[in-house]
């Protein structure tokens, strides 16, 4: 069970319009800052904000999930002009890395924000109450971008890849790092001195945001940009050569403004629907196939109508075997006149307007000998009678009932007429 957010110091979204105002009152508060803003949309209020390497304790295989697939699959990765190209490239196919994923685009952030998550219970007034739960939508700008290939990212990304549970020292990293040709001899020997290693200790515990080089076409759709999370723990001992490198993880909820904006669950789908208008939706931020139909489907799902439910013909609903040439007009009148009267031992007065409003609707041309006609009559008296009471047998019954009324009139009106000689 889940607490209710705080929201006091948090501003509340309603539509597209509110939260563009609130965006362009941000960015003139930046005070000159020459640094750009970076959005996260998520669905929950209550996650952690952590790159999906953090969780389940899957940081303790990252140097596989990042080897392996190099080893495996080595043709899907021809011509990547880094690591960290591969890593995105990792992520967009659902691999566990050390990325998050933001963007450059606030209502692009929205949108992921306002996804539909699904009840969950949350403790309101001591009571249980279950509810969609808040969106949000985090800012930061305490970022200047960096590129896939700055020498920091490029440590950042190495150290992923390395098994730390075994050559885990600073001088084996810094070893690893000078065989790998991302440091040089001399910034190896002054990283191994005490008064130089702070160099080093700070560039792997500080987060980058990142630019990535737009391999596929949904980073491009959603101005995607990544904060790759450093979190390298240092205990420094009385040799720095000696001391160790630990992989650690960590909530980056302090990387971004402690004041978001939240979005309340009832308002989500309002919201995408504006979207829909900013063409920002499924389909124009995920260009594969599969998310090409489900958009399709989502926006047609308004337009939508009740459909009946499959009911088998039976032969014995309204008369089929007629040896008379019957008059459309008099028998049409007959059954209107004596449907009020035969219809009382049946239904509820107040049903027999709208069930003679049915049959009548549907008088045709011979219409007491056509299958289809008579099928249409059953199943519209079958919805009135779903919509109104929400039982679907009873519906199915009272129709049957009514059927068997207007089967025996026909039956009725045809042996008048035999028997006058008509």
């Amino acid at each position: 069970m889940y607490k209710e957010l705080e929201t006091d110091n948090l501003i509340e979204i309603d539509s597209v319009s509110s939260f563009i105002e609130a965006i362009k009152e941000l960015r003139e508060s930046a005070d000159g800052t020459s640094t750009g803003l970076y959005f996260r949309g998520q669905e929950v209020e209550f996650w952690d904000i952590e790159p999906s390497i953090f969780r389940n304790d899957m940081l303790s295989i990252e140097h596989k999930l990042m080897q392996i697939p190099l080893q495996k699959i080595p043709m899907e990765f021809k011509g990547f002009d880094s690591l960290f190209d591969v890593m995105t490239k990792y992520q967009h196919y659902g691999m566990c890395t050390r990325l998050l994923d933001l963007t450059t685009n606030p209502l692009v952030a929205l949108y992921f924000a306002c996804k539909i998550h699904g009840q969950e219970e949350y403790e309101f007034e001591k009571k249980s109450v279950k509810k969609e739960p808040y969106g949000v939508v985090y800012y930061t700008r305490n970022y200047y971008p960096s590129q896939p290939t700055d020498k920091a990212v490029k440590i950042v990304t190495a150290l992923a890849r390395y098994d730390l549970s075994k050559e885990n020292t600073i001088g084996m990293v810094l070893d690893k790092l000078k065989m790998d040709n991302l440091i040089d001899d001399a910034t190896k020997d002054s990283w191994l001195k005490k008064e130089y290693v702070g160099e080093f200790i700070k560039i792997i515990q500080k987060n980058y945001m990142v630019v990535p080089t737009y391999t596929n076409e949904r980073l491009q759709r959603q101005n995607g940009v990544f904060l790759l999370a450093s979190m390298f723990s240092v205990s420094i001992g009385t040799s720095v050569k000696d001391s160790v490198i630990t992989k650690s993880k960590n909530n980056l909820r302090e990387e971004f403004d402690s004041r978001h904006f939240y979005i309340k669950g009832e308002n989500k789908d309002s919201i995408l629907k504006e979207l829909d208008l900013y063409n920002i939706n499924e389909a124009t931020l995920f260009p594969e196939l599969e998310h090409q139909l489900n958009y399709i489907r989502y926006a047609n799902a308004d337009f939508t109508q009740s459909v009946t439910e499959f009911s088998r013909y039976e032969d014995d609903n309204v008369v089929t075997n007629l040896s008379v040439c019957v008059n459309n007009n008099e028998l049409d009148k007959y059954i209107i006149d004596e449907l009020k009267t035969k219809l009382c031992n049946v239904v509820e007065i107040v049903d027999i307007q709208e069930i003679r409003r049915l049959i009548e609707s549907n008088f045709v041309i011979d219409w007491y000998k056509r299958d289809n006609i008579k099928s249409k009559i059953k199943n519209s008296i079958t919805e009135y009678y779903f919509d109104k009471n929400k039982n679907r047998e009873e519906a199915k019954s009272k129709a049957n009932g009514i059927m068997a009324v207007l089967n025996d009139e026909v039956k009725a009106f045809i042996e008048s007429k035999q028997k006058s000689g008509e």
